[in-house]
């Protein structure tokens, strides 16, 4: 089923393969050895998934092109760019990397399947990994992947969804040998570890002592006031306060989402970049810095388009005016040769979520709203007025207490500092980083689905600048032993930590479910079907099927274990993946629920077959369709194999239609 051997062994990998390549990135663009190593995760990451997914596109998949990608950075960064004073600051703890390692393994855990006596339980967030489909594809076929949930026979089946990070968790499947499954634990322990390191590396570069990565790391370690304050006011809370959403700390965000948290490092990393571009505008900075906002938007529209695009804005003006009067026009070409550079990269990635747009006919994805804040009992006599004063006054302090305090405030202090303090300008371009962050969060909401997706993760290149600026605050006030500011800290993070043992509860004990003794042997069940149906064949199987062990419906076996192509994976699944107007993923959902639960008609029957290309059909004693069958007598399908009391698979009669992808 799952072998954490094989997912040590890819996470392994994969730190050597982006950790060598970001090192001598940054080695080769001038940063000292104190920052390269703690941004060598983040930044090989980015460069290399963005070289090797270009470089797929044209050779082909395989270990060849992730081989060539490195080489090519390797080759590129010989020659080590000279560091200035500046960067000569002191080594951050040698065993912050083993630290932060460690605490990576807690969103690992969220991925890892739990072996009870009652057979295998899941973690709630690994409903969000249901995306490991789109790595066993990817392994499978290649990329550009085509679309594993939904693809009607006979029409366009490519992906439009943000895929880099899944595509570098494939990579490192290639490596290791390992399943999709293996390799999204894998990729998330590195996401988890690189993000982390990166922000304890940049607690160190704002000003702060030996002492400040470790404080990083800990603040990475908390969560939410709102477990105290729900034991404090009971079930009153939600009166007061709108329910808990996916606006959350690291911890949390990191083990349910992990591309998004990637894409906010290199955001980090890109406007880090930006000032050095600012200041000396060569073409290793130019190349590599589009490498890295490439990389953002590859992996989250939300934050590396959005969040980037208005952060790109912010910074301009800032930029122009810091760059020597000299080589200010050089500046500007570079900076656009960069952005082109980047769009480029992106440019399939970009023309598929236009076309899926197409297809949804939902209008602009973000839309101009203030974040909702106030339960019903303030909104009653208020309305949503005081929304807007509620997010940053009550809402970031719930949510992120020490991290947003403590972190604005250094920032504060770093910016009014003499001009002669070293990487002012660096603070200020963090600072708008930070600023335009959480504003986005407070403004603009997503309309694509039924979340507020940009809301939700806008605010993490923000809180990973403030992360790393409090850490360095902290350890300021250690070092200057200010007893009482210490103890209001102690305080604030002690009141955090309720919620970060919640997250390490539940990603490693998981949600019990009476599904688990049957979870436990689809492994086998699954294997019988990719011994019978060809890798590119699609499959229906029930959308509902253990969907209890889920926080939202979904066959999360199908997504874990199946390692085939779904013609419909299910509703939830469809709104992301689906280029599906509301009422047509409604329609069909239901169709296909009924077919499952044998209420269907031979119409329905014919319309899997003709209609959404199922060359398969999965029909398990959990089904309605078990007793119900509308297979059994159908002309457009025929048994193949059958497990007694477990399970039948059938195969359609009729000769398959090519699939076709958008040219």
């Amino acid at each position: 089923m799952f072998s954490l051997a094989t997912a040590a062994l890819a996470a392994a990998l994969g730190l050597v393969l982006w950790s060598l390549a970001g090192y001598r990135l940054a080695r080769r663009l001038g940063f000292g050895h104190a920052f390269a190593l703690p941004v060598a995760p983040a930044l090989g990451w980015a460069a290399q998934n963005v070289l090797a997914l270009a470089l797929a596109e044209v050779i082909g998949f395989s270990a060849l092109a992730i081989l060539a990608s490195l080489a090519l950075i390797l080759v590129s960064t010989l020659p080590t760019a000279a560091t200035d004073g500046a960067e000569d600051d002191e080594l951050p703890p040698w065993w912050i990397a083993p630290a932060a390692g460690l605490l990576a393994l807690v969103p690992a855990l969220a991925v890892v399947p739990k072996h009870t006596a009652d057979g295998v339980i899941l973690a709630a967030a690994v409903f969000d990994h249901s995306k490991i489909a789109l790595i066993d594809e990817m392994l499978r076929a290649g990329v550009p992947p085509v679309n594993p949930f939904y693809g009607p026979a006979g029409q366009p089946a490519e992906i439009s969804y943000y895929y880099l990070w899944h595509f570098g968790a494939a990579q490192i499947a290639r490596l290791a040998g390992a399943t999709g499954w293996e390799a999204d634990a894998a990729a998330s322990w590195f996401t988890a570890f690189s993000t982390a390191l990166l922000m304890a590396g940049l607690a160190l570069r704002l000003g702060g002592n030996r002492l400040a990565p470790a404080l990083a790391l800990a603040l990475c370690a908390t969560g939410s006031l709102r477990p105290l304050l729900e034991w404090l006011a009971g079930a009153g809370l939600d009166q007061w306060l709108a329910p808990a959403t996916g606006l959350a700390g690291w911890l949390f965000q990191t083990s349910w989402s992990p591309h998004h948290v990637a894409a906010a490092g290199s955001l980090v990393i890109a406007a880090l970049l930006g000032v050095r571009l600012a200041r000396r505008p060569d073409a290793p900075t130019c190349l590599v810095l589009a490498l890295v906002m490439a990389a953002a938007f590859q992996s989250s529209f939300w934050v590396g388009g959005v969040v980037l695009a208005l952060v790109a804005l912010a910074l301009a003006p800032l930029l122009v005016c810091a760059a020597p009067a000299r080589g200010r026009v050089r500046f500007v070409l570079a900076a656009a040769v960069a952005g082109l550079l980047a769009l480029a990269f992106a440019a399939p990635l970009l023309l598929a979520q236009y076309h899926a747009a197409l297809g949804r006919g939902s209008g602009s994805p973000v839309a101009l709203r203030a974040y909702e804040v106030l339960g019903p009992m303030m909104t009653a006599h208020f309305g949503r007025a005081l929304d807007l004063p509620a997010y940053w006054l009550v809402l970031l302090p719930v949510e992120f207490p020490l991290v947003v305090i403590a972190g604005a405030l250094t920032l504060l202090c770093r910016i009014c500092a003499p001009d002669a303090a070293p990487r002012r300008l660096e603070v200020r371009a963090l600072a708008l980083v930070a600023a335009v962050s959480f504003a986005t969060s407070w403004l603009l909401v997503s309309t694509v689905g039924d979340n507020n997706d940009l809301g939700w993760r806008a605010v993490l290149p923000g809180l990973m600048v403030l992360t790393a600026a409090a850490a360095a605050g902290l350890a300021g006030l250690v070092a200057r032993r200010a007893r009482l500011a210490l103890v209001a800290a102690l305080a604030l993070f002690a009141a955090s930590l309720p919620a970060a043992v919640i997250i390490l509860a539940g990603n490693a004990g998981g949600d019990a479910s009476p599904s688990a003794a049957a979870f436990a042997r689809a492994p086998a069940m699954w294997a019988a079907v990719r011994r019978a149906v060809p890798a590119q064949d699609r499959i229906a199987s029930n959308p509902a099927l253990f969907a209890d062990m889920t926080p939202w419906p979904v066959n999360i076996s199908w997504a874990l274990l199946a390692d085939r192509r779904s013609c419909f994976a299910g509703k939830e699944l469809a709104i992301a993946f689906a280029p599906l107007a509301p009422a047509a993923r409604e329609t069909i959902s239901r169709q296909f629920l009924a077919v499952f639960d044998g209420r269907a008609s031979p119409d329905d029957v014919h319309a899997l077959a003709e209609r959404y290309g199922c060359r398969a059909v999965l029909v398990t004693a959990r089904d309605g369709a078990w007793t119900r069958d509308p297979f059994a007598a159908s002309p457009d399908y025929r048994l193949v194999e059958t497990e007694p009391d477990a399970w039948r698979l059938y195969r359609a009669t009729a000769p398959a239609s090519s699939p076709t992808v958008r040219p």
